[in-house]
């Protein structure tokens, strides 16, 4: 009977579509069916009743393959599996590999090799690691140069991206050293480093005027010089006329040279305090005569407005402008059809100008709603732009400076203390800053 049943293992296992081999107790192929045979390179009259380790031993490059084998034996009570490369001699094909014990009912007689061939799928999958690596390549470069292009429409802010992956980078290196909660590897941090390339692909729809405007005034300045100008010249005029005399124009003279001063030192000035308000509400109260009979104000209404920004150089509704970015950039890039592991990049590169405390722009988002992906973002667009070398409209802080502001933005609520920290411990902007 159990000679009958021997027979039909032998056949079942000759007809196998898969390659068999059989070894013995004592190491020795006892059973290699033909399929078998193809895939190693052997012939079965050579290589039956012989010690597996004189066939299998012989090339390096098949340590995989012999192992599989041997981790059978040396572990008897689980299955092993491996896809491993196998060198008949002449080339190298790839075999998807299960062993085990053979059993005969409770009694172990050997080990069995079950051989697929997949050198097929292999090469299909590497075609296809390629094709994906030279995707990825591609949308890398067409990130990274859509990124240039955006900061390259304005010389103040020519590196602004650039620098903010730079830190990124570093500080994404340094991470995983340290014993930190988070850290962002593989596919999530490539996602995490296009968003920074990314957050101002909606600065695309800003005008220049706004995004470049480097003082309050903009190329209104001129026009404001040009009108105290022809004042001065109507007051030469009227002395001309007998109307004022000549210390009357020196005094006005001098009055409009202090104003003309006084202006100029205001439009450029980082911060504007209370004095200084009152004195431009006071201008744009005064008025003068011009060659037609007309009365015309010495500043206009848009003039004293955009000369009582108490911070920056920016009117409220060019802020508004400005700020819109933030949401044109998540959608624009809620039309792109990113894979799977990029999905996020939209909403962390849109929300970018976020804060903890509800105070963040374009949608308010509170800290509950704030990945921890977008709090460092966060923090390395606020500590670039404090940073910057090429922003006209006020002097590069040092990174001692950037990061008190930083973390007097922590104190509000606005910003992640923990991520600084990790940020400030990181010194991810040395060497670029």
């Amino acid at each position: 009977m159990d000679t009958d049943k021997n027979v039909i293992q032998e056949r079942i296992i000759r007809d196998m579509s898969d390659g068999v081999i059989v070894i013995g107790l004592n190491g020795h192929i006892e059973q290699i069916n033909p399929k078998a045979c193809e895939l190693l390179g052997l012939s079965e009259k050579k290589v039956i009743g012989k010690p597996f380790a004189r066939f299998f031993f012989e090339y390096e490059e098949n340590d995989a393959f012999s192992q599989t084998v041997l981790d059978a034996i040396y572990e008897s009570g689980t299955l092993h599996v491996s896809v491993v490369p196998y060198f008949n001699g002449g080339e190298t094909r790839y075999l998807h590999v299960t062993t085990s014990f053979l059993h005969d009912d409770d009694r172990r007689v050997g080990v069995i090799a079950v051989l697929a061939d997949i050198n097929e799928l292999v090469r299909l999958r590497n075609e296809l690691q390629i094709k994906n690596q030279q995707i990825t390549t591609l949308l890398d470069s067409m990130v990274t140069a859509l990124s240039s292009a955006i900061d390259e429409r304005s010389p103040y802010t020519a590196n602004h991206t650039k620098n903010m992956a730079r830190f990124a980078e570093a500080f994404l290196d340094w991470l995983p050293q340290q014993d930190a909660p988070w850290r962002l590897e593989g596919e999530q941090r490539r996602a995490f480093i296009m968003s920074v390339w990314l957050h101002d692909v909606g600065k695309l729809t800003v005008p220049l005027h706004v995004m470049d405007k480097a003082d309050r005034l903009g190329n209104g300045l001129e026009e404001v010089r040009e009108r105290l100008r022809v004042i001065g010249l109507l007051n030469r005029l009227a002395e001309a006329e007998g109307d004022i005399d000549a210390a009357e124009v020196a005094r006005r003279r001098q009055e409009l040279e202090e104003t003309r001063e006084f202006i100029e030192r205001i439009n450029k000035a980082g911060f504007l305090p209370d004095e200084d308000f009152q004195r431009v509400d006071a201008l744009a109260a005064r008025t003068y005569t011009d060659e037609h009979g007309a009365t015309c104000p010495w500043i206009t209404e848009e003039e004293r407005v955009k000369l009582s920004i108490r911070k920056g150089t920016l009117t409220t509704a060019e802020r508004a402008i400005m700020q819109s970015h933030a949401a044109v950039t998540q959608r624009i890039l809620s039309h792109i059809s990113f894979p799977d592991s990029y999905k996020n990049v939209p909403m962390w590169a849109g929300a970018h100008h976020e804060q903890l405390n509800g105070h963040g722009y374009p949608d308010g988002l509170t800290a509950d709603d704030i990945p921890i992906e977008v709090r460092l973002l966060t923090i390395l667009d606020i500590f670039e732009a404090l940073t910057a070398k090429d922003r006209p409209y006020k002097k590069p802080f040092s990174p001692e400076r950037a990061l008190a502001i930083l973390h007097s933005m922590v104190d509000e609520g606005a910003v992640d203390r923990d991520m600084l920290s990790l940020f400030e411990q990181s010194r991810a902007w040395e060497g670029v800053v």
